[in-house]
């Protein structure tokens, strides 16, 4: 059974929201905190996904509450799509990756970074062909059709660097797909490669798909991946709320991995996969607080591939809680 790994830390509810800055053009001051909550209903943009799992936990198992907080959760396409909702308004705040938000923030987005919940866990995304295919390693998808369900994303990004770490020179054609509908592709022939997150990846390994590379090995191991991020605004206007907000989140992740049995019955009520699949698939490694440092290591790494200007600095887009 693969565990959920979770740094401990000691979530106090009256701790402070800062902004970690390290200077840089992006660099704003959060406005002092007393506690009390600007305002106690918020908006929430969610995926039913693993990596996002914490929201629905924290929903359901009262730490909103706790927090003082009612929340709306409110269903959306993908990320990129919640970045643009919270940057006009339209949510308080949404599910994102450290990839897009990155990307969103170099080309001044004005949001901002305010929990990192779950890194990628364990074999929680792969490379998948068909079981006749000639291709058996990420050198051979060079030149390739690869599918991914968005690029400049996890996935393409995880490939490149993967890659990279391995000495390796691709340029595979990436082809936008559907997750539900990117096995179906690489059976029927219309792309070579595919690649698949949780709970995609179990459905691939369960039709005899054969794995070729393990995107969360090596470099990529415990990327810090899945986050939540709010529109500056509304950070600047209400830091004990967002303050709030986060100290639910990382509080559910902490009950997540102190009774994983519970939440992997839970989970299909949730992310719609069968239970079978949730009892053995690859979970997310739920984060405990923001690292600074490994949110700037992953726009180095997107630097390095020219996706932000090289240098770029995240940090002072990133809240911390501090005791």
């Amino acid at each position: 059974m693969t565990t959920i790994r979770f740094a401990a830390a000691v979530l106090l509810a009256g701790s402070a929201l800062v902004l970690s800055s390290c200077g840089g053009s992006g660099e704003r001051t959060a406005a002092a905190t007393d506690g009390t909550l600007e305002q106690t209903s918020v908006s929430v943009g969610v995926l039913p996904l693993a990596d996002y799992a914490a929201v629905y936990w924290a929903d359901e198992k009262g730490f909103f509450e706790r927090e003082g907080l009612t929340v709306t959760l409110e269903p959306i396409q993908g990320g990129p799509i919640g970045i643009q909702k919270v940057a006009s308004g339209e949510l308080d705040f949404s599910i994102a990756n450290s990839i897009s938000a990155a990307i969103a923030q170099s080309r001044k987005t004005p949001i901002t970074t305010v929990v990192h919940t779950s890194s990628l866990g364990d074999r929680s995304g792969i490379l998948y062909v068909a079981p006749e295919s000639p291709i058996t390693s990420i050198a051979d998808i060079d030149g390739k059709t690869v599918g991914v369900n968005t690029t400049n994303n996890i996935g393409d990004v995880t490939i490149a660097n993967l890659a990279t770490d391995r000495g390796v020179q691709i340029e595979p054609r990436y082809v936008e797909v559907p997750f539900p509908e990117m096995l179906p592709g690489v059976q029927a022939g219309s792309i070579d490669v595919g690649y698949a997150p949780e709970p995609f990846s179990s459905a691939a390994r369960g039709a005899g798909m054969r794995e070729i590379a393990d995107l969360t090995t090596g470099i990529n191991n415990a990327l810090p991946a899945s986050i939540f991020v709010a529109g500056n605004e509304f950070v600047d206007a209400n830091p004990d709320t967002t303050a709030a907000f986060a100290r639910a989140i990382y509080a559910a992740g902490a009950d997540i991995s102190a009774h994983e049995a519970d939440f992997r019955t839970w989970l299909p009520g949730v992310a719609k996969v069968p239970a079978e699949v949730a009892r053995s698939m690859s979970l997310p490694i739920f984060a405990s607080s923001m690292d600074p440092a490994k949110m700037q290591a992953v726009a180095d790494m997107l630097g390095a591939q020219g996706r932000i200007p090289e240098g770029f600095d995240v940090t002072s887009r990133l809240l911390t809680l501090e005791n």
